[in-house]
């Protein structure tokens, strides 16, 4: 008898779900979206992501573009039922600046600022490019943690997760957010902003743990395609914490560029994290 898949496919990190006290939106997380550093919490990348799919406005986007995606994280997020709640903090004729607050039991737990800005007719100036194309380099595995049950893959042009110091890799996901709706490019490059100070860390993980506090990404434009590069490095002071500094490119160039803020502590290898649905 064959045996059933682990996880369905494509693989999730959260099931959609309606309150039946409130009819609202609700979002339940499933095993992949469990955090490395403590599986009582879900991973920043899912968080992030979670955050940019409640962003998304179909009526909003086609007259302005999102040019701040910025995530600060109120500690552990907790493995549990979570929604979300969108304030309009400023909507202009040239800018809007929006605030959706990620919530878990009542609580907020995490939020997003996303800045929006008219599109106009502007000179292009673009950043300099000049890393190897996706398909000129063999996929091959990413760390566990980060593979979400094989629809992560990974093209590696320079060291990468367990490598200490600057990692450049193309990056491709072939999942959902939320079962049922595919990701737009947004969210996937929302999702791999958390990777930088991971694919780019400074210590060994063993020695020194390395867990963001926030995601800040500052976008040129949306990006396209399936392959996302990331070129990572993480700095520290000696102080407690540090930074990740993380550039985005796709196929046409770079798109994007990203910040971290990295809380410091003497590390541990995590433990083998469940992968069970919840």
């Amino acid at each position: 008898m064959n045996e059933a898949p682990k996880h369905p496919w494509p693989p999730r990190y959260y099931e959609a779900e309606v309150d039946p006290e409130t009819g609202d939106s609700v979002f339940a997380p499933v095993g992949l979206a469990r955090s490395p550093w403590d599986p009582r919490a879900i991973a920043g990348g899912p968080i992030s992501a979670l955050l940019a799919s409640a962003a998304e406005n179909a009526e909003l986007d086609e007259e302005f573009e999102i040019a701040r995606f910025q995530v600060d994280i109120f500690g552990k997020v907790p493995f549990q039922l979570l929604s979300v709640a969108t304030h309009v903090l400023r909507q202009g004729r040239q800018t809007g600046l929006h605030r959706l607050v990620l919530m878990a039991g009542g609580k907020p737990v995490a939020q997003a600022h996303v800045l929006r800005v008219r599109r106009l007719d502007t000179p292009t100036f673009p950043v300099a490019y000049d890393y190897p194309p996706p398909d000129s380099l063999p996929i091959e595995d990413g760390p566990s943690a980060a593979r979400m049950a094989g629809a992560i893959t990974m093209r590696r042009i320079e060291g990468g997760p367990g490598i200490p110091g600057r990692g450049v890799c193309w990056l491709a996901m072939n999942g959902q957010v939320i079962g049922g709706i595919t990701p737009s490019p947004f969210v996937k490059a929302c999702l791999f902003a958390d990777f930088g100070n991971g694919f780019g860390n400074a210590t060994p993980s063993h020695e020194w743990s390395f867990a963001n506090l926030d995601i800040t990404l500052q976008f040129l434009r949306m990006p396209v395609g399936d392959w996302f590069l990331i070129d990572a490095q993480t700095h520290m002071a000696g102080n407690g914490h540090g930074t990740a500094s993380n550039t985005f490119a796709d196929a046409h160039g770079v798109y994007a560029r990203g910040f971290q803020t990295i809380f410091v502590a003497p590390g541990h290898t995590p433990p083998s994290v469940p992968q069970a649905p919840r």
